[in-house]
């Protein structure tokens, strides 16, 4: 039987996969995203069998699939979100709708595409929600939180709701068919295959190139296992807590100070707890009461103090550091975390404001 333009699109998208599971395989922090490759691989063949082989007379399996995509999918934004392991046992549960869904495809078929719709959105959501308390929680655990942030994942998950409300309206809308003819066409399908195809290479160069998003949350006092979900809310500061003792807080800056700890841009709560030798939550208590700031806008706020000493050496000319190396070197990562801290705190952006101040010393000396 001829190949039809679908079909070599599933083979691309079976091989993209195949190449991305070889890649991620050995990578325990990508065995998420491993396991999600290898699903998309299968779900391929099982395409290319049912269409051009005649397998879907012997046992329609494709159907199934679409239970086991969404759960996969939340797992690999588990596994950005956490350290630890990115698949654990238990784990194994997200599959049984998925063999449910095997054993009634020829016989419940529109019970396994209810099923499908509803694991969509309820997966989809859970990403969602998942990104949302990590964002929330970040700025309190890491002074690197801009960086660190997932902003990407939004639109993942905004592009894997359309594409599997697509596909789903594609299969299952058989009332809208008769109206638009086009959802039942051939052509309907190479385009949901090649939205997939993007998703899927795009996986890859983030999983493979990008690695480093995968650190998750700092280890805890789990010792590298998943934090349980309470670990994600932003921890409030309560009323009826009493002020901790003031050389609390001395003790935290006066080691951020002398051993210049704000200067390393990963800097997290956690890796100050340890350096001070106090609870990891005793530290952001202290700092919260003291400052009225969370760890990163606290850790920031020291950095912009060296930055604004080292601008106003460079203004006077006694420095010929660029504006750029002296935000590296007080531990800002990022030239535009950089900037929005700079004219958050100050009102000006940092060449502005090292522009100001040299006017502001060129007409002291002019007078004086």
């Amino acid at each position: 039987m001829q190949a039809s333009l679908a079909n070599l699109i599933q083979a691309a998208v079976a091989a993209i996969a195949l190449t991305g599971l070889a890649l991620c395989l050995g990578r325990p922090r990508l065995h998420a995203a491993a396991a999600l490759m290898a699903m998309t691989a299968a779900l391929m063949v099982f395409n290319l069998l049912e269409e051009t082989a005649g397998f879907r007379d012997v046992w329609l399996v494709t159907p199934a699939f679409r239970l086991l995509f969404p759960p996969l999918f939340y797992l690999l934004v588990r596994s950005l979100i956490f350290a630890g392991p990115a698949l654990r046992p238990a784990d194994v549960l997200h599959g049984l709708p998925f063999l449910a869904g095997l054993a009634l495809t020829g016989s419940q078929l529109d019970l396994v595409e209810h099923g499908a719709r509803l694991s969509l959105l309820a997966y989809a959501g859970a990403s969602a929600w998942l990104v949302h308390r990590f964002h929330q929680a970040l700025p309190e655990r890491r002074s690197d939180a801009a960086r660190m942030r997932l902003s990407l994942l939004y639109a993942m998950i905004a592009v894997f709701v359309v594409n599997g409300g697509f596909d789903s309206l594609r299969m299952d809308g058989r009332w809208l068919h008769g109206d638009w003819p086009w959802l039942a066409s051939t052509a309907a399908y190479v385009v949901q295959l090649s939205v997939s195809l993007a998703m899927l290479a795009a996986l890859v160069c983030l999983a493979v190139r990008r690695e480093s998003l995968f650190e998750g949350l700092p280890q805890g006092s789990l010792g590298g296992e998943a934090p349980p979900p309470e670990q994600l809310q932003p921890q409030p500061q309560s009323q009826a807590e009493p002020a901790p003792d003031q050389a609390v807080f001395a003790r935290i800056e006066r080691a951020l100070r002398e051993e210049a700890l704000y200067t390393e841009p990963r800097l997290t709560r956690a890796e100050l707890a340890a350096a001070v030798q106090l609870p990891d939550r005793q530290v952001s208590q202290a700092i919260r009461q003291a400052t009225g700031r969370n760890f990163n806008d606290y850790i920031n706020a020291l950095r912009l103090e060296d930055v604004r000493a080292m601008l106003e050496e460079a203004a006077a000319g006694r420095s010929g550091a660029s504006v750029l190396d002296i935000a590296y070197t007080a531990g800002f990562s990022s030239k535009s975390v950089f900037n929005a801290v700079f004219k958050r705190e100050t009102g000006q952006t940092p060449t502005a404001w090292l522009a100001a101040r040299r006017d502001a010393l060129s007409g002291a000396a002019s007078a004086g």
